[in-house]
C-alpha cells in the first residue's frame, strides 16, 4: 500500500487530499505546468476540490467512496473569477475560506426553520459500530414518545450548526460587517434570528432613524434613494434576416459537423454508407451532396492544416468555441494550442471554409480579425494566429497586417 493509499484509508478525504497536496507541492507544480492564461482558473479549481471535501455533508463521516460519488454527480461548482473591486453575491457556505473588507448579510431576521416531515432520525455515536436508533419520522410536530429525547437532541445540534454558520458569516469581514433585514411580522423580530442575537452590538447607519431602545435603525426608517434618469435606448438598425437555407449552405454545415466529430487527421478516411445516409437526412441533402461534404472535410483534415489534429503537435484543442466580444456572439470552428510555436504563435484559431478563396472576401477577413482581437484580450501575453482551412486542403494565414498570404 502506497503512502497515499494509507492516507486515504485512515484520514478523512479533506485531510488526505491536503497531505497529498503538501507532499507533492501540487499547487506549485500545476502553476508551473499550466499556460499563463489558464493558471488562475486551474489553481482555483484545485482549491475548490479541497473546499468540496469539507462542504460535502459537512465533512462529517465522509468516506473517499462517498466523496467520489458526490463528485460524479456534479462536483464542486467552478469558482468564479471576479475583479477584486466587484461585489460578490454568495451563500454563507459558498463564502467559506474567503474574506472581504466589507460584508453585508441579507435577510438576517429569518424565522426559525419549520418542522420537517417525512424525515429520518439517526442516533449513531462515532465510537459505535452500528446505530443505536434509526427512526422514520412522519412529522416533527407530533413525535411518538419513544423518540422525543432523540428529536430534542437533534434540534440542539441544528441550533449549534446555525451558530457555526453565523460564526462563518461574521468572520468573512475584515473591517466592516453590516446586517440587513425586513421586519415583516407584526410581533417584531424573530427571537432567535441572527439580527436579534447581534442587536445589542449593532450600530445604526449614519443618517438613519434609531430604533426604540437605542438599537439600529428601525425597518420603517425613511431611506433616500437617488432617482435614475429615464432610459432612452439608442435606435438600433433592424436585424438582418437570417440567410436563406440552400443546398450549398447545408452542405457546409454537414462538413462542419464531420470536422467537429473527427478526432484525428485520419478520422474521415472511410465514411460508411449508413453515416452518409444519416448526414443526408439530418441536413436535407441528396446522397451525393452528403458524400461531397465528407470529401471536403477529408481534404481539410488531410491538407496543409493536418497538424491541427496531430496529438504530437497539439497540446490542447477545442471545437465550436463560443465567445462574446464587444456585444457580439462569436463561435470559433477550432482553437488549438501547440506544444511548440508555429509561425511565431502557439495559439491558433482556425475557420473551415467550403469556398475556394476565402481570403478574397473582405467580410470573412474582418470576422477573422475579430476572432484574433478577442483572443488577444482573453490570452494576454500570448501570440495568436488566425487561418482559414479550405475544402481544397489549403491553409490561408491571415497575417498581422490583416492581409492574407498563402504558404
Amino acid at each position: 500500500m502506497t503512502q497515499y493509499q494509507q492516507w486515504l484509508a485512515v484520514l478523512p478525504p479533506h485531510d488526505a487530499l491536503q497531505a497529498i497536496y503538501a507532499h507533492r507541492d501540487v499547487l506549485a507544480r500545476y502553476a508551473r505546468a499550466t499556460p499563463a492564461a489558464q493558471r488562475t482558473g486551474v489553481l482555483a479549481q484545485l482549491r475548490a476540490l479541497l473546499a468540496a471535501a469539507l462542504d460535502e455533508a459537512g465533512g462529517r463521516y465522509l468516506t473517499p467512496y462517498a466523496f467520489v460519488r458526490a463528485m460524479k454527480h456534479g462536483g464542486p461548482r467552478a469558482p468564479g473569477r471576479v475583479d477584486m473591486q466587484a461585489v460578490r453575491l454568495l451563500t454563507i457556505h459558498g463564502a467559506k475560506g474567503l474574506e472581504a473588507q466589507a460584508v453585508l448579510l441579507l435577510d438576517t431576521d429569518a424565522g426559525a426553520q419549520r418542522a420537517e416531515t417525512m424525515g429520518a432520525l439517526v442516533d449513531w455515536p462515532g465510537e459505535h459500530p452500528v446505530p443505536r436508533q434509526f427512526v422514520f419520522l412522519a412529522s416533527e410536530t407530533r413525535p411518538p414518545p419513544s423518540v422525543r429525547e432523540l428529536l430534542a437532541s437533534e434540534l440542539v445540534e441544528r441550533q449549534r450548526e446555525e451558530l457555526n454558520t453565523l460564526y462563518v458569516a461574521m468572520t468573512r469581514a475584515r473591517r466592516c460587517l453590516a446586517l440587513s433585514c425586513v421586519q415583516a411580522r407584526a410581533g417584531g423580530h424573530a427571537p432567535d434570528s441572527w439580527w436579534s442575537r447581534l442587536l445589542a452590538d449593532l450600530q445604526p447607519h449614519a443618517g438613519a432613524e434609531a430604533a426604540p431602545g437605542g438599537g439600529p435603525a428601525a425597518a420603517g426608517a425613511d431611506i433616500a434613494l437617488a432617482v435614475l434618469p429615464a432610459y432612452t435606448p439608442a435606435p438600433q438598425p433592424p436585424a438582418p434576416p437570417p440567410p436563406a437555407s440552400t443546398e450549398q449552405s447545408r452542405q457546409g454545415e454537414a462538413m462542419h459537423q464531420l470536422l467537429e466529430q473527427a478526432g484525428h487527421a485520419a478520422g474521415l478516411e472511410q465514411v460508411c454508407a449508413a453515416r452518409l445516409a444519416r448526414l443526408a437526412r439530418d441536413f436535407d441533402l441528396p446522397l451525393d451532396a452528403a458524400a461531397h461534404a465528407a470529401a471536403m472535410a477529408r481534404s481539410i483534415l488531410q491538407g496543409e492544416g493536418a497538424w491541427a489534429w496531430d496529438e504530437a503537435q497539439v497540446e490542447q484543442a477545442m471545437n465550436e468555441v463560443p465567445l462574446t466580444w464587444q456585444g457580439q456572439g462569436l463561435r470559433l470552428d477550432r482553437l488549438v494550442r501547440l506544444r511548440q510555436p508555429r509561425q511565431g504563435a502557439r495559439w491558433w484559431v482556425l475557420d473551415y471554409k467550403s469556398a475556394a478563396e476565402p481570403e478574397l472576401q473582405l467580410p470573412l477577413l474582418a470576422q477573422m480579425r475579430r476572432y484574433r482581437e478577442a483572443l488577444a484580450v482573453l490570452l494576454p501575453g500570448e501570440a495568436v494566429q488566425a487561418a482559414f482551412l479550405t475544402s481544397q486542403g489549403r491553409l490561408v494565414l491571415v497575417d498581422a497586417a490583416h492581409q492574407a498570404e498563402l504558404f
